[in-house]
């Protein structure tokens, strides 16, 4: 492992190099949404139950059968950077006050700001709403990225805001060793992308630092996989059926399976926030650009995009 330090003390900066392989995010183009690719290795904390193997054949379904990606004209899961700017005034969402609500708390134990660690982090839009507006209670942040362009993009909001931060380059529960631990745990829009959802639960877990009973995680996810919306043109269009997609519910009964947790739960509405045109689509679906009109009447058959998010809260 190496790691280097810069800047003035306000802005310190640690880089981790990588300690693992898989987990939820790749090292070159983002692969965010290959399920095949989310196995952790290592022992689980306790013998996997129902919950889990449930979860786990429901991802495994959610994958690209090997005779269509072999056949992708372009990587089906290249996602820019860029779109991960977390912008200058975060949403106000449960999620984000949440996650700020145990931050206060934390601040307040200690008589200092508290410690936020954001799991595959983008550019880092989960902990950062977490320390808005100002006065904020967060007095770090690191951030957990197999995508170094990510953390990039991570490190760069953390300079704006002046925000003393760090960042892990690997993946989960890989990394959690490297990321140490936090008052305050945030991972969005990540948990549709594991398939062995017990150790990555746990690591969440392991990595609250809970001072006074203070420390909590703060889960963000829809309630089904994020892709489900394109299952009927996986069917027009490659004849392939999707198995039902794992779900809020089946998260919360792995959590309750395994770590004895009974997570707070709360639904609300999610704005959508990434491309996604006829060309995104038509690249999702490993179709070549030609075919991009094709996908663009196709796609107005479709009804409306769920847009239900939850937000799971729990105390190790």
């Amino acid at each position: 492992m190496t790691s280097t330090v810069a800047g003035t003390p306000s802005t310190r900066h640690t880089t981790v190099a990588p300690s693992g392989t898989g987990g939820q995010r790749g090292d070159g183009p983002a692969d965010r949404d290959r399920p095949e690719l989310r196995r952790t290795t290592g022992p689980y904390p306790h013998p996997m139950g129902d919950a889990a193997e449930r979860w786990r054949e429901r991802q495994l379904g959610r994958g690209i059968p090997d005779h269509v990606l072999r056949y992708a004209p372009a990587d089906p899961w290249t996602h820019d950077p860029a779109d991960f700017t977390p912008p200058a005034e975060p949403a106000d969402t449960p999620s984000h006050r949440a996650a700020r609500a145990i931050a206060e708390r934390a601040a307040a134990w200690t008589c200092a700001g508290a410690s936020v660690l954001d799991v595959g982090c983008g550019g880092g839009d989960a902990v950062f709403g977490a320390a808005w507006p100002e006065p904020s209670p967060v007095a770090r942040v690191v951030g957990v990225d197999r995508q170094a362009d990510m953390l990039a993009v991570f490190a760069a909001a953390a300079r704006a805001r002046d925000l003393p931060h760090g960042t892990v380059h690997g993946s989960w529960p890989d990394a959690a060793g490297d990321a140490g631990r936090h008052d305050v745990v945030v991972c969005h829009h990540v948990l549709h992308n594991v398939v062995d959802l017990p150790p990555f639960l746990a690591a969440l877990s392991g990595a609250v630092r809970t001072r006074g009973g203070i420390g909590g995680v703060v889960v963000e996810m829809l309630t089904e996989h994020p892709l489900a919306w394109l299952d009927p043109l996986w069917e027009r269009f490659h004849d392939v059926v999707r198995p039902p997609s794992a779900t809020h519910d089946d998260a919360v009964a792995v959590l309750r399976e395994q770590q004895g947790v009974a997570p707070e739960v709360l639904t609300w509405t999610r704005a959508a926030r990434l491309p996604h045109d006829a060309a995104w689509v038509t690249r999702r679906l490993c179709l070549p650009a030609d075919r991009v009109e094709e996908v663009a009447a196709a796609l107005v058959d479709l009804p409306p995009r769920r847009t239900d998010a939850v937000t799971l809260t729990w105390s190790p």
